[in-house]
């Protein structure tokens, strides 16, 4: 027996009965109907989105002028870091040649709570924060997370916080140690 035999043999009560004329003319018209509630809801959509695109936009530029808003807008650029952080004044400050030692910082987002620890000339450090003078008449300018900022004579230098290097003695240990049995 072949194949399109069997086929035949399934969909013979399906196109020669009554019953299933009347099923198949059922699955032809919900497929219609389907197809047709896809182009209704197609051409709908597609006409909310257009009636959309048309309305006015309610940015309004309050008084100025368009050339202005845009000024402004471009101006703005810049401190959105688009393209990461941008360069910071202290970023191209010389490094002071003093004998400063930066031993520590507890930064805050305003510099009136931040505080350094500073040692000079081989003294123990002593706590500071911004606007202090040191005892040799160098005022604390800012304080950043990674070094603080020197007003000298009338000029700005940094101090950064040195960081020492990890250097390991031997090898590893092991954090526990199996036992024998």
């Amino acid at each position: 027996m072949k194949i399109s035999d069997q086929v035949e043999e399934l969909l013979e009560p399906l196109l020669m009965t009554h019953r299933g004329r009347q099923a198949g003319m059922a699955m032809v018209a919900l497929s219609g109907l389907l197809l047709f509630s896809a182009v209704f809801s197609a051409f709908y959509n597609g006409y909310a989105d257009f009636t959309i695109m048309q309305r006015p936009s309610n940015i309004t530029t309050s008084g100025l002028d368009v050339a202005n808003a845009e000024t402004t807008l471009i101006a703005a650029v810049p401190s959105q870091h688009i393209f990461g952080r941008a360069a910071e004044e202290d970023d191209f400050l010389p490094i002071t040649s003093l004998q400063l030692h930066l031993t520590g910082i507890i930064k805050d987002s305003a510099d009136q709570v931040s505080k350094v620890i500073v040692s000079e000339a081989g003294q123990p450090g002593k706590i500071y924060s911004v606007g202090d003078a040191l005892t040799s008449g160098i005022t604390i300018y800012s304080i950043n997370e990674d070094g603080i900022v020197l007003e000298h004579n009338g000029k700005l230098e940094k101090l950064p916080l040195t960081r020492q290097r990890l250097q390991f003695q031997d090898k590893p240990k092991a954090l526990w140690q199996e036992q024998d049995n």
